[in-house]
């Protein structure tokens, strides 16, 4: 049973380091997007029309990525609650 436990929670904490990775890559994608006007008061027309143009193409990104995470959290919650439902309340 021990084995099993820990072959559940090692699943889980690989859910963990995905999640990680997402949550990296989607700050990565906001500071490019923001980095631009970062302490800039006032863009002037050229700028502004670059930041919308990289905010467009980052917009599909961002989505996958934060689909990504809703995903894998969902999946790490019903582990866990399996985990829970398999060892403590099993173990009552």
């Amino acid at each position: 049973m021990k084995n099993d436990l820990d072959f559940d929670l090692s699943d889980i904490q690989t859910m963990n380091e995905t999640q990680t990775g997402l949550l990296a890559a989607l700050a990565d994608m906001v500071d490019e997007v923001l980095d631009p006007i970062d302490g800039k008061e006032w863009l002037n027309k050229g700028e502004q029309a670059m930041l919308v143009a990289s905010t467009l193409r980052n917009q599909q990104a961002i989505k996958a990525l934060l689909r990504c995470l809703k995903s894998t959290t969902k999946d790490q919650a019903d582990k866990l609650e399996a985990a829970y439902q398999k060892y403590v309340e099993g173990a009552e």
